[in-house]
């Protein structure tokens, strides 16, 4: 088992993987390699810095040996680390730790083994090694356990019931057979009884003593054949068997292996046998349920479950050696009030260890039944004492304790040792120990446990001393195989606080790589970016073909993001397990620079870090104000002078590391750039650009650079200044590696990561006379050309335009707020001529929902709103006068929104600000205005079809006729709960007091109403159109139709002489309060008329003219008649010719058939007679037709 903790261990580092790499100052691409070919694939398992050199530890593949090498940076070169052993050490280089102190280096094989009695026992070899890797070796083996061989009398009580038929009888014969015969070499003795109903001894131990052939043992055993007496039979074993005047010896285990095919017989005790192991095996159907299984526990030895064994057919037996050999070979060595557990045997000492101050220590992850601990060496390491779970409970079994150890430094009187059990309970457990410095007993003080099943949490461990101080500050734990967001592995920070550790947060590889095993291997690195704290690296050896991380310091702990990550492939393309073990607290270039060896899959990797320099930058103007004048837009063109600011930049390198030995030169890009935040540029340097990039090499003496800019011929924004922002970036080019056998050469260096950029900022000169302090004065009012009133259409809109006012100086950041109610929404704004090219632009502010208003925000000639100047030139000096004020008019727009109810009026708001106005002056500042609101009425009135329009009257016709003149009003609801009261106004026809014509008039309302009649005036003598003499006032209710009738009754009062027209004419119209209503579609809409016409006839003697006009109309005929006649009319023999045509149609014509021969024959179709020359159709008598 521990062999395979050996393996496990050798695959937790191996493949680990991540993306794209992000560089900082370690540096891939002048690196170095070191190989040894004949090492083997786990050359770089290990690695440490010793001195100048690199140790790599490489466990060896198959039988082979595992060796140490060091490795030369000077040279390239790598050697065996000689070491005078007699030892074949095939895990040697597995474990690799070093002395902070002196040096010294610990390195161990845990996996020596030996065999004792047929069993391997697993322990350690330790070699504690010089610094200069030459001298004198100590060596040691901790956890050496002496092989003892333990005695074992063991009994086999086979069931010879009438259950069992003949075969299945021979089967446990053959399986007792073959036991004997494969433990016939071990410290084992046999004897046999079978039971049923009686007992009988098949062989004592004496007998196996005398003769340890199994088959000439077992030769006489014949089956008994009756019931099955299992109590009695174990009984009879104690007392019988195990005597030793038969055999037993007194030193010896005791065992009893029971094979039975049925439940007992008989009921006894069995307490004579407490003190024997009792294994049981239950074959057959008889044990297929859970009560029958259970009944078998009784028999076994506790735990049942580990001591009974269940069999459905006896052909299983003879496969059941293996693992009865297994259960067996705890038992061998063992006490007998502890049966179930190893001691040292399997302790695989040195599978981890640390070395401080000379004090070593090495992990046992085998000892106790793999509960584990470890063993504090003493400084010979010739002896050492076992530290381990206290108290030894059954959930620490198969803990691994000791699989990782490390010191974490403390500056008090007790030293502290943190030590991992990555198999605790599945999820992992840390423990932390203290023992006196100088010595003493250990003694648990914190238990830290993982969260998640498998996650090997425990699996490396690294104490951080954070600035250096000898007290660790940091405890971080690794889980490798820990799985979550699609990374593969976690590492655990723990900071100390008080007297224990407490997790403060997480270092996590990128995503994607599941299997990625971020935190295989863990580093204390030195500093290696100059600012005083400890760096970290974590290995990932399966994220690709493996990467590196590396967690820079910071106050309070580690930076939560890395620095850098470092794929292997990066400088390799060939490379795997990139990451596997990492050391990095040397320079091994004697530069002054830490160097991080990293180990690999057959190689290792030393990267050099380079050194980390700060910019200093500084930037100057000339002039340091803008003249605005210069840049006005007012300013005439013609007679700009094309001036500028020059900018003075400065560069200055410092080094972050004082170790570094080395000369100092940067290669620097550096972008100077203008108004870069702005879509246009106020600033351009010549060619148009508002942007330049120079390269130049600065060093540690100060380099100043010049540059100049002008501006664009007009600049709106005159009050925020100009951003010139610097930022700088360093190159490399590509070169030869670097020499690590050269001292003090130049190693090109990197920036620290901190913003590479400085902005600063060029005012403009402030134009406010001479106290340079502008003062504006603003007043704001409506103007009478917006919106008198507001109608509420359905498409209604209101116009508000306001005028502002700068009475003084140039007015900053004016800003206008227009208050209105919630009815309305904004749609746009704009300046009115003649200043319409001054911006504006607003935007409606969040709508709070307790308010019943709404705000608009204003930005009016951002940022200068100006009192306008006149600009006049006189010579070189240029003069700048106010005018009194600057007027201008803005229109805003808003559309109407529904709304129940608006009230009379809308009230608005208006209110101007600026950044750069007395508080004295604002008074006038803010207006209101009330603008009425007109509610529409929609109303449609129309007259009906079924109305009286004509009536007459005749001599001989009713003197009486009556009329009707019929109206509809439809009256459509509104969104507006604000209705008016409705009046009908009914007009009826004037009497004509002279006519012939009387009438009377009456109103019928549905539904019924009371209508109030009024005379317009009095009977006129004179009859004119449609004019009217009366006028009904009815109320109307608002219903969505009403029909009004108006009857009238029409007589003739005297005798028609001349015939005569005359109209009759009513009318209807709706009338409410025009003053906060209107008509929706206008006044036409609501009112309707009806004209009747009247006709009066006189009616004359007809009779003679109706004989007269018979008389010329027969006389007309007449003559129609005798003109006839004289044409020939009818004389002419049409159906002759009729015929005749009919003939000559019947013929076929022939092919060549075409036009008439002669153009005479030709005539119209139409005329059916055959034609003469002096014959004619029709046409030809009008001229149409013939020649």
């Amino acid at each position: 088992m521990n062999s395979c903790i050996i393996v496990m261990r050798l695959l937790l580092s191996g493949p680990f993987l991540f993306a794209p790499a992000w560089s900082y100052n370690l540096d891939v691409r002048h690196v170095q390699n070191f190989s040894f070919p004949l090492a083997g694939r786990h050359f770089g398992y290990r690695v440490l810095q010793v001195g100048s050199r690199v140790v790599v530890g490489a466990p060896s593949e198959g039988n082979s040996r595992g060796n140490l090498y060091q490795c030369q940076p000077e040279t390239g070169e790598c050697l065996q680390v000689t070491l005078s052993s007699n030892y074949t050490s095939k895990y040697l280089g597995m474990t690799l730790a070093t002395d902070p102190t002196s040096g010294n280096v610990l390195a161990c094989d845990p996996g020596l083994s030996r065999t004792c009695d047929q069993n391997i026992y697993l322990s350690g070899l330790c070699y504690l090694i010089h610094q200069n890797l030459r001298g004198p070796v100590l060596q040691g083996h901790p956890g050496y356990q002496e092989c003892i061989k333990g005695n074992v009398d063991l009994v086999f009580l086979f069931d010879g019931s009438r259950s069992l038929q003949q075969d299945e009888f021979e089967k446990i014969v053959d399986f007792m057979k073959d036991v004997m015969k494969k433990l016939s070499n071990s410290s084992y003795q046999f004897a046999a009884v079978q039971f049923s109903t009686d007992f009988k001894t098949e062989f004592t131990f004496l007998d196996y003593i005398r003769q340890k052939d199994p088959d000439s043992l077992l030769a006489g055993v014949k089956h008994m054949r009756l019931l099955t007496n299992t109590f009695g039979a174990i009984n009879y074993v104690a007392k019988e068997v195990f005597r030793q005047d038969l055999g037993a010896r007194p030193d010896a285990t005791k065992v009893l292996i029971i094979i039975t095919d049925g439940e007992a017989t008989d009921e006894h005790n069995i307490d004579a046998a407490k003190d024997i192991i009792r294994y049981i095996i239950g074959i057959g159907k008889n044990f297929q349920t859970k009560e029958s299984q259970e009944a078998l526990h009784q028999f076994a030895s506790k735990p049942a479950e580990e001591f009974v064994k269940i069999l459905d057919t006896f052909e299983k037996l003879k496969d059941l050696f293996t693992e009865l050999q297994k259960k067996i070979y705890v038992i061998e060595g063992t006490s007998k009030q502890d049966l179930t557990s190893f001691n040292m045997e399997l302790s695989s000492s040195g599978i981890s260890a640390d070395l401080s101050e000379g004090h070593g220590v090495v992990g046992a992850v085998g000892a106790k039944d793999w509960a584990g601990g470890f063993l504090d060496l003493k400084a010979d390491l010739e002896s050492s004492t076992f530290v381990g779970n206290e108290p030894l409970t059954v959930e620490s079994r198969a803990g691994y304790l000791g699989y990782t150890v490390t010191w974490l430094p403390s500056q008090g009187t007790m030293s502290l040792l943190a030590t991992g059990a990555p198999r605790y309970q599945h999820v992992g457990r840390v423990l932390l120990f203290q023992q006196p410095k100088g010595g003493g007993p250990w003694s648990q003080i914190q238990e830290i446990d993982g969260s998640q099943v498998g996650s090997y949490f425990g699996g490396e461990l690294c104490g951080v001393d954070m600035d250096r101080d000898g007290e660790t500050e940091l405890l971080l734990i690794a889980a490798p195989l820990y799985y979550g967001e699609q990374r593969g592995g976690r590492v655990f920070i723990y900071q100390k606080k008080q007297l224990e550790f407490q997790l403060v947060s997480e270092l996590q590889g990128e995503t994607g790589y599941p299997l990625g095993r971020f935190g295989a291997a863990i580093a204390a690195l030195t500093d290696i970016n100059g600012d005083e704290l400890t760096d970290v690296a974590v290995g990932a050896p399966l994220e690709e073909q493996g990467a590196v991380y590396i967690f820079n310091g910071q106050q309070g702990g580690l930076s939560p993001r890395p620095s850098q990550r470092i794929e292997g492939t990066q400088m390799f393309s060939g490379i795997q397990w990139f990451g596997r073990s990492i050391h990095g607290v040397k320079d091994l270039g004697g530069d002054g620079l830490a160097d991080v060896a990293v180990g690999a899959e057959g190689q290792v990797v030393v990267l050099s870090s380079r050194p980390v320099v700060d910019i200093i930058t500084s930037m100057s103007f000339s002039p340091a104000e803008i003249p605005v004048h210069e840049v006005e837009c007012s300013y005439s063109t013609s007679s700009r002078k094309k001036e500028g600011v020059n900018i003075t930049v400065c560069f200055q390198v410092r080094s972050l590391i004082s170790t570094f030995q080395g000369h100092l030169v940067a290669n620097l890009t550096y972008t100077l750039q203008l108004d870069g935040h702005r879509t246009r540029s106020r600033g351009l340097f010549p060619g148009g650009k508002h942007e330049l990039t120079r390269n130049t090499a600065v060093t540690s003496v100060k380099s100043c650079f010049m540059f100049w800019f002008h501006f664009p011929l007009c600049i709106q924004d005159l009050i925020s200044p100009i951003n010139v922002s610097l930022s700088y970036s360093l190159w490399e080019e590509e070169g030869t590696p670097r020499d690590p056998r050269v001292q003090g050469r130049d190693i090109p260096p990197i920036l620290k990561p901190s913003p590479h950029s400085e902005t600063k900022e060029i005012p403009f000169e402030k134009n406010c006379g001479e106290d340079k302090t502008c003062e504006a004065d603003l007043k704001l009012t409506f103007s009478d050309m917006g919106s008198k009133i507001l109608r509420l259409t359905p498409s209604a809109s209101l116009s508000v335009r306001l005028t502002l006012r700068n009475t003084a100086e140039d007015a900053y950041w004016v800003q206008v707020t227009l208050t209105f109610p919630q009815g309305l929404s904004f749609r746009k704004v704009e300046m009115l001529k003649p200043h319409s090219h001054v911006p504006v632009g607003c935007e409606e502010l969040p709508e709070e929902i307790m308010l019943q208003s709404r705000v608009l925000s204003c930005n009016v000639s951002s940022p200068i709103f100006g009192a306008d100047s006149v600009v006049s030139a006189s010579g070189p000096l240029l003069l700048h006068t106010p005018l009194l004020s600057c007027q201008v008019d803005i229109q805003v727009m808003f559309h109407t929104l529904q709304k129940d109810s608006w009230g009379d009026f809308i009230e608005l708001e208006a209110n101007v600000s600026c950044n750069n106005e007395d508080l004295s002056l604002l008074e006038d500042n803010s207006v209101t205005a009330s603008i009425p609101v007109m509610y529409p009425i929609n109303i449609l009135t129309k007259d009906q079809e079924n109305s009286t329009l004509y009536i007459s009257f005749t001599p001989e016709s009713p003197k009486t006729q009556y009329v009707k003149h019929i109206y509809q009003v439809r009256i459509q609801p509104t969104n507006y709960d604000n209705v008016p009261p409705l009046e009908a106004l009914v007009r009826i026809p004037q009497l004509h007091s002279e006519g012939l014509i009387t009438h009377k008039w009456s109103i019928q309302m549905e539904p019924p109403v009371n209508c109030s009649p009024i005379n317009l005036e009095s009977p006129s003598d004179v009859a004119e159109p449609c004019s009217f003499g009366a006028e009904f006032r009815c109320p109307v209710d608002f219903r969505q139709e009403i029909l009004v009738q108006v009857i009238g009754k029409v007589e003739l009062r005297g005798k028609i002489e001349a015939s005569s027209t005359l109209s009759l004419c009513s009318s209807l119209s709706i009338s409410f309060n025009s003053s906060k209503h209107f008509h929706l579609y206008g006044s036409n809409a609501s009112m309707a008329q009806v004209v009747m016409k009247v006709d009066l006839v006189y009616e004359k003697e007809m009779l003679y003219l109706y004989v007269l006009s018979g008389i010329g109309g027969l006389l007309l005929l007449l003559l129609i008649f005798i003109a006839l006649y004289k044409v020939g009319f009818f004389k002419r023999n049409l159906k002759e010719k009729m015929e005749a045509n009919a003939d000559a149609s019947s013929e076929i014509p022939g092919e060549d058939a075409g036009q008439p021969e002669t153009e005479k024959e030709f005539k119209d179709p139409g005329c059916l007679e055959p034609l003469q020359m002096n014959d004619a159709c029709p046409e030809d008598e009008d001229g149409s037709g013939g020649d």
